[in-house]
């Protein structure tokens, strides 16, 4: 075998694809949310659930295996490895939704200022969150991935608009046809996506 032949001839890895890599990027988005959605339902499960999501992305995007197995494997070792981010993740966001809501609603004291300081460290925990998420890697200890994760948020702040962004589309997406809240979590992903290259070039 000629060296261009061998350079022309992947890795075995690169043969088992979703969709036999017909799809493309758009086509593993719509995988990824609908997996994510899935997941989400559990809450303490989706933070690791996007992690895994966004991994599978970033496969898919070095044309590396990226079959469904391989997306529903990672994602089990995400959610039995991150879950206890997961939850405290989805707890502050909580207590941070119920303060804007009570802020908004008038039925707490000083409640504008309560609804916008609480809106404003919400995004930032999902930033610092959703960093986190992109920066996973099967085995990564979850807070050290925390930690580098809010040294990012600050660091790199066109990174964390991207994933800003990627927050604010999927949540107005959700808001203007609710059954679209199925891919929402992969629009999010492919944002992470790209704060993840920026992180780990």
């Amino acid at each position: 075998m000629s060296a261009r032949t061998a350079r022309r001839t992947p890795p075995a890895e690169h043969l088992v694809r979703f969709g036999g890599g017909s799809l493309g990027l758009f086509g593993e988005m719509i995988v990824v949310g609908l997996t994510t959605t899935a997941l989400a339902l559990l809450l303490v499960t989706a933070l690791p659930a996007l992690a895994a999501g966004t991994r599978h992305l970033d496969r898919h995007a070095d044309d590396r295996s990226d079959g469904l197995r391989d997306l529903l494997r990672n994602t089990w070792r995400a959610c039995r490895e991150g879950w206890a981010a997961g939850t405290v993740t989805a707890a502050v966001v909580g207590l941070l939704g119920l303060n804007v809501a009570l802020g908004v609603q008038g039925l707490v004291p000083g409640g504008t200022a309560l609804a916008v300081a609480s809106a404003v460290l919400g995004a930032g925990v999902l930033a610092v969150a959703a960093r986190a998420a992109a920066l996973w890697e099967p085995g990564a200890d979850w807070r050290t991935l925390v930690r580098d994760a809010a040294d990012l948020t600050v660091a790199d702040p066109a990174g964390t608009g991207y994933v800003l962004t990627g927050l604010g589309v999927a949540a107005v997406v959700a808001w203007m046809f609710l059954p679209l809240i199925v891919i929402a979590p992969g629009m999010l992903a492919v944002a992470l996506l790209v704060a993840r290259r920026r992180a780990l070039p």
